[in-house]
């Protein structure tokens, strides 16, 4: 998303068949990337040098709580490590949820938990598809 390959700003962009759905901002900064059921994924915002990733849960961006911080991003990051930032930073999102700014969105760390590891086996599904160029005409 950072390198402008998917165009998704101002319409939300579908990716494959809207299994997840990109866009970004109208700060220019922030992408979202989310399921479309309950708009819950991640934010990523670009800061220039760096990017901070936060979660995203039923349409609002909990920047308390950081996912991931500045440059460390270039660092190959395992579905696994990915998987445990997200069970490690849960306990903040699940306070978070329990004070009266957050209280409305009726949420749960266990609920966000399980829509990150849908977002997770989509990831999985996107980074093993392969383009198919176009094929020539022979003769």
């Amino acid at each position: 998303m950072r390198s402008g390959v998917i165009n998704n700003y101002p319409q939300p962009v579908a990716l494959n068949m809207g299994l997840v759905y990109t866009v970004k901002l109208e700060d220019k900064k922030t992408n979202l990337i989310w399921l479309p059921f309950e708009y819950t994924g991640l934010a990523y915002v670009d800061m220039g040098r760096q990017i901070n990733v936060h979660p995203y849960y039923r349409g609002v961006i909990f920047e308390e709580v950081e996912l991931s911080r500045g440059t460390d991003l270039h660092k190959p990051q395992t579905e696994e490590a990915f998987v445990k930032a997200v069970f490690q930073k849960s306990f903040e999102m699940h306070q978070l949820l329990q004070q009266e700014k957050y209280a409305y969105l009726q949420g749960s760390a266990p609920d966000f938990l399980t829509k990150m590891l849908y977002i997770t086996d989509w990831l999985r599904y996107y980074n093993s598809m392969k383009t198919v160029g176009a094929g020539r005409k022979l003769g």
